[in-house]
């Protein structure tokens, strides 16, 4: 439908931005991590958005990168989290936190959440942590793979990898952390990461 919006950015409040494309003017909900981003009012911008479809209404929103819209879409299919509370989680963590505190099960992170209660926490974590490995980051490779090839289903070890990589870390660490974490006899997805992490932050 609609992947993104390239105009001037007409105005700011503290919910909304209006875009004007063309000759038409577009209001699109926003996070506030975006709205602190954004430049001042009559400067040119892109967003990407998202359009919400209701039986009474038609709703706007409005990213400031694709992987931000791709967690947006992940969030609103978790049961019980509409576009306003996905919009809320996204305002409080920048994606990469908001990806660490799910894989890893930080019920604490993500109570903190106005709006997210340990029911809705517990379902972003059961209904997510697998799905996040699928965002479309960019990230995704395996450490040092020709050609950017995904991981194989089912390998512990690229799964754990992906899972590295969509947090932000560099494949040639990546390999290196998983390897001294192999070596302290991690075994599984979730003991390799954790393996590697802590290699990671010393």
């Amino acid at each position: 439908m609609i992947e993104f919006l390239h105009g001037v950015l007409v105005s700011k409040s503290s919910e909304y931005v209006v875009l004007q494309v063309g000759g038409i003017g577009f209001r699109l909900a926003v996070s506030a991590a975006a709205l602190d981003r954004l430049p001042a009012a009559g400067e040119e911008i892109r967003l990407w958005a998202y359009l919400h479809v209701r039986e009474d209404e038609l709703s706007l929103y409005g990213f400031r990168s694709s992987e931000e819209k791709q967690f947006f879409q992940l969030l609103i299919q978790v049961s019980g989290v509409g576009p306003k509370l996905a919009l809320a989680v996204l305002s409080h963590y920048e994606t990469p936190d908001l990806r660490r505190a799910i894989i890893f099960g930080d019920l604490a992170a993500l109570t903190v959440i106005s709006g997210v209660g340990k029911k809705t926490a517990e379902r972003l974590i059961l209904e997510l942590k697998d799905k996040l490995g699928k965002l479309e980051t960019g990230r995704e490779l395996l450490p040092g793979a020709e050609g950017g090839a995904r991981p194989a289903p089912g390998d512990d070890r690229a799964q754990a990898a992906a899972a590295l990589a969509a947090l932000g870390y560099h494949p040639a660490e990546i390999q290196k952390a998983m390897a001294a974490a192999a070596q302290e006899g991690a075994q599984g997805v979730e003991d390799i990461i954790r393996g590697a992490l802590r290699q990671l932050s010393r």
